[in-house]
């Protein structure tokens, strides 16, 4: 039936769940791993990670939620991340984000912030302060959201992206936007330090056997 086909597709689980499944690229692996973030309604957004510490990551989108579902025991999830488990099997996975840490790395080693520049690196900020978010173990790096480079990015992007974008929709216009008031070296050297914590702490395993 055509209604089922509509049902059963792959985003319309993760909707229904708040769950997702993102890329992660960076020169430090020798290939773009994929990760799962879900939403908790009582403690917020987090990563899938393995509860004595760890990124849960595969480098094969094809079998990320085999793989997750095969190791669920020793990961921390939710019941709503469980039932997305159940609902995606068979389903061709997608995925909803992507983060690429060369791209924003360079950019603020040019000084040079586009608007393409600012969302991916607020983005990556977001997806840090999940990470922190999602073991007591990973919950003292919070403190990079208070940095005050970072703080100063964050509210410069707020108040002259974010926000008039989604007021403004199409009529939004970014060569309106003032440059970002930062040193851009220390901004730099704390991305980096955020990225090390967070890519030291992805763990790939040896796929399981199905």
């Amino acid at each position: 039936m055509p209604e089922q086909s509509v049902i059963k597709r792959f985003e319309t689980s993760c909707i229904a769940c708040d769950t997702w499944i993102i890329a992660y690229r960076s020169s430090a692996f020798p290939q773009p791993y994929y990760l799962v973030w879900y939403t908790d309604n009582s403690t917020g957004d987090r990563l899938l990670m393995y509860r004595n510490a760890g990124i849960f990551v595969t480098g094969d989108l094809a079998t990320i939620t085999a793989e997750a579902e095969a190791r669920l025991s020793s990961l921390q999830h939710t019941d709503k991340t469980a039932r997305w488990l159940k609902q995606v099997q068979g389903l061709e996975p997608s995925v909803s984000n992507v983060y690429d840490m060369d791209y924003i790395c360079n950019a603020l080693r040019r000084k040079k912030l586009s608007l393409k520049v600012m969302d991916a690196l607020s983005n990556f900020i977001d997806l840090f302060g999940d990470y922190a978010n999602s073991l007591t173990t990973t919950d003292h790096l919070q403190v990079f959201r208070e940095h005050p480079v970072i703080e100063t990015f964050i509210a410069h992007y707020y108040q002259y992206i974010f926000w008039p974008r989604l007021q403004q929709g199409e009529k939004f216009r970014d060569a309106e936007r003032p440059e970002l008031a930062v040193d851009h070296r220390a901004l730099l050297d704390v991305f980096q330090e955020m990225r090390g914590y967070f890519e030291a702490d992805i763990r790939v395993m040896s796929p399981t056997t199905h």
